[in-house]
């Protein structure tokens, strides 16, 4: 008898447990219509939502003359970390020009900072890979240094004379 009590007692607490378990809530329908027409991917502006990032080349800049607001496109290069392939937004001043690589954050529609990375990197359909010059060095035909080569010369540890130490202590 006490076994069975015991296992019927044991049945009860596993029912009121059961109402007290956490259960998931019912799907959220989502109703669509077929008439409706997609959001268009290129809109006027971007619709942005929270923090976002981009980094990328000044696609165009152009003056709206209505508004007096300068329209940026810019096109991202790097979209890793949730970065934005594509942005479009309006700003009063010109932060940046056409080709120009540039990392942007935004919070929600507003530009909060733009960042010139490098200027003229994108020109004409491709990357500009411009290098300065490297100045060569001249080639002389005597190794020792002369006075008529403008300047104090390369430095080297030829003429440094170093002694050797008397006494070297170390303490604690």
């Amino acid at each position: 008898m006490k076994r069975f009590l015991s296992y019927l007692c044991v049945a009860l607490l596993v029912l009121l447990m059961q109402g007290c378990a956490s259960r998931t809530p019912p799907a959220s329908t989502v109703t669509t219509f077929a008439n409706e027409k997609p959001d268009i991917t290129n809109p006027k502006l971007s619709k942005l939502v929270g923090k976002n990032y981009i980094k990328g080349i000044v696609r165009s800049l152009k003056q709206e003359a209505n508004s007096q607001l300068w329209n940026y496109e810019i096109d991202g290069i790097d979209t890793t970390n949730g970065k934005l392939p594509y942005v479009n937004f309006n700003h009063k001043t010109v932060l940046a020009n056409e080709g120009d690589l540039v990392y942007a954050s935004f919070d929600g529609m507003r530009l909060t900072e733009m960042f010139v990375i490098k200027e003229g990197f994108y020109k004409g359909g491709k990357r500009n890979t411009y290098t300065p010059p490297v100045k060569k060095k001249s080639t002389s035909t005597s190794k020792s240094k002369s006075s008529d080569d403008g300047g104090a010369g390369k430095r080297d540890k030829a003429h440094q004379v170093i002694g050797v130490p008397k006494e070297e202590t170390i303490k604690f």
